[in-house]
């Protein structure tokens, strides 16, 4: 783990940030300037962080705790449990932010980027991480509904039946079954993405939507 310190902070009357990281899952290093750059510009703007507060970074919530030297620390989930435990890093949350973001520039303008939060709600169908593969489409997000609908690729599942689909959280639906949708989570309402060992099949109103040249899915998936 690496560790990286903010240093403006304590000009605006505010703790600075202790921010701690695996570079393996976050080995663009600009990745953390930006991520310390924010929250100094935040403090700068005139946002305060206190103990026990949450900050949602991308879909990731985040808790602020404070450290013995009177600085603050990021916790995230460990991406592992139920419930979360919690662990001092925003490595999965600078990864997923960087995932994602590449996600939706491979097929969209950046500015359609739609974060949900990881306890907002999502509906799975009961053989969610049964199948190799995973159907996900996104209606208008309202309130604590994420917009997100989650369900295996099967014909034999019926999944305008009530009683083969149930309410998670977005987390649940990610930890406990199909950590695949993650990079797909920040695509906003009206796509529909059918995720397997292939490039994935996106639609955007029912239109197809091809992977732009260069961009991360169209060189991830150049060879399959």
């Amino acid at each position: 783990m690496v560790a990286r310190q903010t240093t403006s902070c304590r000009r605006h009357r505010h703790p600075e940030f202790r921010i701690t990281y695996d570079p393996a899952l976050v080995p663009v290093e600009d990745d953390v300037r930006w991520f310390v750059g924010w929250l100094e510009e935040a403090v700068a703007g005139g946002e305060r962080f206190a103990d026990g507060q949450t900050c949602q970074v991308g879909w990731i919530v985040t808790e602020v705790r404070a450290g013995s030297d009177g600085s603050l620390a990021l916790w995230e989930p460990d991406m592992r449990q139920m419930p979360i435990a919690w662990v001092e890093s925003v490595s999965y949350t600078l990864a997923h932010l960087r995932r994602q973001k590449d996600v939706c520039e491979s097929v969209l303008a950046a500015d359609e980027l739609s974060f949900p939060s990881m306890l907002q709600s999502a509906i799975i169908c009961t053989h969610l991480g049964q199948t190799e593969g995973v159907v996900m489409e996104r209606s208008k997000p309202s309130g604590s509904d994420s917009g997100w609908f989650c369900g295996c690729i099967g014909d034999e599942h019926d999944h305008n039946r009530v009683g083969e689909l149930r309410q998670v959280s977005l987390y649940e639906a990610a930890v406990r079954y199909a950590p695949r949708i993650v990079p797909y989570l920040a695509l906003p309402e009206g796509v529909l993405v059918a995720v397997d060992d292939r490039a994935p099949t996106i639609f955007r109103h029912g239109q197809p939507l091809a992977l732009k040249p260069g961009s991360y899915l169209a060189m991830r998936y150049r060879d399959r």
